[in-house]
């Protein structure tokens, strides 16, 4: 009787633990009651308003001005979240609701991960921010089209869902049992949870706010979109100096002179070279190099063949061999795709150990990494 009795009180410890972790309320909000939930960095561009509609009366109004967020106050330490709610796009304009997650500051660097609802197109887009620089320009794979039931249309409620757990974020729209979008490439795996509009163009709004803990996914089937990367055959063995506040090109003509210079750096799952990982966009060190060594059997020539969304210099065994111009976007499949070849240029390989070094300068404009491969 004892042994049946404490069986049936650690099952029921396992099964509270276990709704716990993937039913737990962590917060709600319907906005009747102000924002003495959020953390906000403009109020101009965050603030309640009455929508006129009796079902939803009061809501969470976010306009475009600049860099505007607003963040589930306390939600960095709450470990994997499922957040959900509902939006409205009320004119058709330029506008979208991005969902931020894993929202961090270090130092004077801003990072998070951001996947968006574009409201007047009807789609989705991976974007995150390194140091608040916009990155989706390296994720064009993942525009994702809302059709049917995740249709987007002007005026009309649309329900959404984001599952956080550590870097991977599923992404819902209208249909809540089968996710629009799975991304699994942000380097951050922790951090807050919250909402920003577009830095300029239309309104969004945004009701029925809850926030709840989980420990797994729902959804269990494969990747959405299932993509087919192959970083084996691009340049994955890096090393990097930097960031600095200007350029450094001794490092690059006469690299092994610098050697305690160089740290290693690993490319994402995809073959990317993440340089909004490294550099600033908002802050002074706008200035980094990334090496790589190249064996050669003998004296030849080859190409070095990038997609790139950075202005590049490229060294090759100390001497400057050219510049290659950024692109309007960095396709993981360049190489093999003749919609997205990139550029190419032609490199003298000698007998032995070949050191490749390209400069990667930012600061300027919606920026964040390339693609390399040796031809």
């Amino acid at each position: 009787m004892r042994k049946s009795l404490l069986i049936v009180c650690v099952l029921g410890l396992l099964l509270c633990e276990e709704l716990s972790a993937n039913g737990q309320t962590r917060f709600v909000d319907d906005f009747e009651n102000g924002l003495r939930g959020w953390v906000l960095n403009r109020q101009v561009g965050a603030f309640v308003m009455d929508s006129g509609d009796p079902n939803y009366k009061n809501v969470l109004v976010l306009r475009p001005y600049g860099d505007v967020y607003a963040l589930v106050k306390g939600s960095e330490a709450w470990g994997g979240l499922r957040i959900e709610g509902e939006v409205l796009f009320p004119a058709k304009v330029h506008n979208y609701l991005g969902i931020v997650y894993n929202f961090r500051r270090q130092g004077n660097r801003t990072d998070f991960g951001v996947i968006y609802i574009k409201g007047n197109d009807s789609y989705l887009r991976v974007n995150p921010h390194r140091d608040f620089n916009v990155g989706r320009t390296l994720y064009e794979e993942y525009r994702t089209p809302l059709e049917g039931k995740a249709a987007i249309y002007t005026g009309e409620w649309q329900k959404v869902k984001a599952e956080v757990i550590g870097s991977t974020c599923h992404f819902y729209v209208g249909d809540m049992e089968t996710p629009q979008l799975t991304f699994s490439h942000l380097e951050l795996s922790s951090g807050s949870i919250g909402f920003k509009p577009r830095s300029v163009g239309g309104d969004v709004w945004v009701d029925n706010i809850e926030v709840t803990a989980i420990r797994k996914f729902s959804y269990t089937g494969p990747p959405r979109p299932v993509i087919n990367y192959e970083p084996k055959e691009l340049v994955n063995d890096w090393k990097v100096s930097g960031p600095f506040p200007q350029t450094h090109d001794q490092l690059a003509r006469a690299p092994a002179a610098f050697e305690r210079r160089w740290r290693p750096y690993a490319t994402d799952a995809r073959g990317a070279v993440i340089s909004g990982k490294v550099i600033d966009y908002l802050g002074p060190r706008t200035v980094a190099y990334f090496r790589t060594q190249v064996r050669a059997g003998e004296d030849k020539k080859a190409v070095l063949h990038l997609s790139t969304v950075d202005d590049l210099a490229i060294w090759v065994n100390g001497r400057l061999r050219g510049f290659i111009d950024r692109e309007e976007a960095a396709w993981f499949d360049f190489w093999r795709n003749r919609d997205h070849q990139g550029q190419r240029i032609s490199i003298d390989l000698k007998r032995g150990t070949n050191e490749i070094v390209i400069r990667v300068r930012g600061g300027i404009y919606a920026t964040g990494g390339f693609f390399a491969r040796i031809e």
